[in-house]
């Protein structure tokens, strides 16, 4: 008789290289399989869930919602269209999966906009992981609002798993990071910069494992495989997949 858990791991797809490993399968099912407290951080731009006041404008697709006028069309993101009751539900799950495979001490730093903000707070406090704080990512050029504010900034969550771990050296993060958006050669609809994925990354530990449970177009493996760190990352369109493990094949080359 064949374990639920060891189902789901022969029905997930994994491309492996030097240092990293991409599984193309849902976030929640990968993260069943993988073993307990064996990452050193967690770093993901999750689904917003978001990108409108609406109900009708959150379920519309991604691409309706993030794609700039005259830009390329790109796959929707899983997870994104979604009512906020449903989306709270995925993101529980998920972050209760997330602190089992987390070692203590590990940094966990998830992106967010204003509107998911004050419920992922709560469901990343209510998966016991300790928050720490809240960095601004300027993003320079934006969208301007008619008698309003710009939507100039993203947020960027940090919290941790009780617990330390050892560190060779103690690293100290601005509170503002300020990168422009992509405007050229974007491969995801909401891909971050590479020198801002860079820097968030430096809180790793020498050596360590990153983990990328939303991992799109793979930019934080990037950042990662370029700093010498281990790699897993998640990802459950298989175009972004395909893009992720190309860009991970070519900077461990």
């Amino acid at each position: 008789m064949i374990c639920e858990r060891c189902k789901t791991a022969e029905a997930v797809n994994v491309e492996r290289g030097k240092d990293w490993q991409s599984y193309l399968g849902d976030t929640r099912s990968v993260l069943s399989t993988l073993p307990d407290e064996s990452f050193d951080a967690i770093v993901s731009d999750p689904p917003y869930g978001s990108g409108a006041n609406t109900v009708a404008g959150r379920l519309s697709s991604s691409s309706s919602k993030y794609r700039s006028t005259g830009a390329k069309p790109l796959p929707d993101i899983l997870g994104d269209s979604m009512v906020p009751e449903a989306w709270q539900g995925m993101m529980q799950s998920i972050m209760a999966e997330a602190y089992r495979v987390a070692r203590p001490g590990a940094d966990v730093i998830l992106f967010c906009d204003w509107r998911c903000y004050p419920a992922l707070m709560q469901i990343v406090g209510g998966a016991r992981f300790q928050l720490r704080g809240v960095a601004t990512w300027d993003k320079k050029n934006s969208r301007p609002m008619k008698n309003g504010f710009r939507s100039q900034t993203e947020w960027i969550i940090s919290a941790r798993k009780p617990g330390k771990l050892d560190r060779d050296k103690d690293v100290y993060l601005p509170g503002v990071f300020t990168f422009q958006t992509m405007s050229n050669g974007k491969r995801h609809l909401t891909q971050k910069p590479l020198a801002l994925m860079a820097e968030l990354v430096r809180l790793v530990p020498d050596g360590g494992h990153v983990l990328d449970m939303f991992q799109g177009s793979g930019t934080t493996g990037v950042a990662s495989v370029q700093r010498g760190l281990k790699y897993t990352g998640i990802e459950g369109v298989k175009e972004y997949h395909a893009i992720a493990c190309e860009r991970l094949t070519e900077t461990a080359a």
